[in-house]
């Protein structure tokens, strides 16, 4: 699968951004990206990073004035959500890749910067409390 094509497959997924329906979004995404995290040269990470944000600024001035800023919201979005944390839990040079393209954005765009998250402090995130007691935002929640 193309990096591309990855990306906007994902952009459904930021619909499911709570606790009940992150864990299988995720699943289905890492599943997707399992070919793309493969496919991955190691000795190639900083030259397919720089090629991704090139196209990316290609992708974003082709959708239109008034739709570039949203879909690179939901690009660095799905980045930091979805491709940071599978790419954790794929291999070396997977993470190795998402380090690398996370520092290439973030100098790149430093008005838009984003920072990898982590799959289980994702899901921390979602427990809130209140003077020590859990609020749930689900009744199936423990």
């Amino acid at each position: 699968m193309d990096f591309f094509e990855l990306l906007d497959s994902a952009q459904p997924y930021l619909l499911c951004f709570d606790y009940d329906h992150y864990p299988g979004c995720f699943a289905q995404f890492q599943a997707g990206a399992d070919g793309f995290f493969a496919s991955l040269d190691p000795g190639r990470l900083d030259a397919a990073a720089e090629e991704i944000l090139r196209r990316a600024e290609e992708r974003w001035r082709a959708a239109g004035f008034w739709h570039r800023s949203e879909l690179m919201r939901k690009d660095r979005t799905v980045l930091a959500l979805f491709l940071s944390p599978a790419a954790a839990r794929h291999s070396d040079t997977a993470r190795a890749f998402a380090d690398v393209l996370e520092e290439r954005w973030n100098a790149r765009f430093p008005k838009n910067r984003f920072h990898a998250g982590d799959y289980d402090k994702i899901m921390l995130g979602f427990d809130k409390d209140f003077m020590g007691i859990k609020l749930r935002k689900s009744k199936d929640r423990g």
